[in-house]
């Protein structure tokens, strides 16, 4: 599947669509013309169901119709066709191609990027945090943390003719995240290599104990390593969103305020929260959300839409958390894999807004593939 490797790209956005749509279409035809009307049933179908009314009923009531659509298409529409077509479509022999793929992609932004960093390469939108060829830094390092797991899990399984291969691999892509200086993503990428240490190998702590040195020593003498970024573009850097302070007071402010619009909320979409709440926009053009994804989601789509966003995940984790359990699976180490990805991605957006776009999607694929090689799915047959 091309989808999974050019995901991260930017202006990408018409092969996305022809990655997405033509194998969802070729897979609507095939249950035509077989009469073979059967979906594989997930334990998530509820949740996404009731996010798919909610969103569009919220998108109604939005204080801004239009932009609201084109969110809840973008984002919610195109997201769980394609969480549902991976689920379909997705055989089992595949999936090692598939993520051959993934592998072969990240190899590729992760050294754009350290290239970039260099002043090798492109052009960093943000002086000094590496975005390699991704909209920005903070997608550059979701798709990282999405992403690592999968790194982790091929280091694992792979023979020891292939291990120094991929512990290279590996190593490029810490190293590429490390350079975003994004510390949500950091603390992200803490978690999944302690639930790997944990569960999988212990000698994974000390690859983590190696990572939060190599953060430090980055972070100390980052102000020593030449910035090649442009002045013009230096002199567009506005006051930076991404303080304390700043994360703080949007939080008690979003918190304090999911009791103005209860139901419905403002309006699929995470800009809505700049056109009701105009005062951090007017202060930073980068405040135009809460910067948390579960807070934001309840402005959007009112605390009905936030209690099934929390009990898809809940669900997602349980499912993928009873596959790796389960002794019968012999794919049980990437269905943690891909749990461990899940995780990282929700401390991920705990600190930023980033169920959207790309990164949506690369999150829906990964859960896809994961519920297209578990036992647990039971045929939903249309009458």
């Amino acid at each position: 599947m091309i989808l999974i490797f050019i995901l991260p790209f930017a202006h990408t956005m018409t092969l996305r669509l022809l990655a997405i749509f033509i194998p969802a279409f070729l897979w609507l035809l095939d249950i035509i013309v077989k009469k073979d009307f059967r979906i594989k049933r997930t334990a998530f179908d509820l949740p996404v169901l009731f996010l798919l009314v909610w969103g569009l009923l919220s998108t109604i009531f939005s204080v801004d119709i239009k932009y609201s659509f084109k969110e809840y298409r973008g984002d919610m529409l195109i997201g769980f066709l394609l969480l549902y077509s991976s689920i379909n479509n997705i055989k089992e022999r595949t999936v090692e191609r598939i993520l051959d793929l993934l592998v072969v992609g990240a190899v590729v932004v992760s050294i754009y990027g350290i290239l970039e960093y260099k002043g090798l390469i492109g052009q960093m939108e943000s002086p000094g945090r590496v975005d390699s060829i991704t909209p920005d830094y903070n997608y550059f390092s979701t798709y990282l943390i999405l992403v690592l797991p999968i790194l982790f899990y091929r280091f694992y399984m792979s023979s020891a003719k292939m291990r120094a291969i991929y512990f290279s691999v590996t190593l490029i892509a810490a190293i590429a995240l490390i350079l975003t200086f994004t510390r949500a993503a950091w603390i992200a990428a803490f978690a999944e290599i302690a639930l790997f240490g944990i569960f999988i190998n212990r000698k994974v702590l000390i690859i983590l104990f190696t990572v939060v040195i190599m953060s430090f020593i980055i972070m100390n003498f980052k102000h020593m390593i030449p910035i090649t970024t442009s002045e013009s573009l230096k002199m567009q850097v506005v006051h930076p969103a991404y303080s304390y302070t700043d994360r703080m007071e949007l939080w008690r402010f979003g918190i304090m305020h999911l009791k103005d619009r209860p139901v419905f909320g403002f309006g699929y979409g995470r800009a809505n929260f700049a056109r009701v709440y105009p005062e951090f926009f007017k202060r930073s053009i980068l405040l135009f959300h809460t910067h948390n994804t579960f807070i934001n989601i309840g402005l959007e789509l009112g605390i009905p839409g936030l209690i099934a966003l929390l009990w898809l995940f809940w669900v997602i984790l349980k499912s993928l958390w009873k596959d790796w359990k389960d002794k019968l699976n012999e794919n049980k180490i990437l269905s943690f894999a891909i749990f461990v990805s899940v995780v990282g991605f929700l401390v991920r957006i705990q600190l930023d807004h980033l169920l959207v776009d790309e990164m949506a999607l690369m999150l829906w694929l990964l859960v896809g593939i994961g519920f297209a090689i578990s036992n647990q799915w039971r045929y939903r047959i249309k009458l």
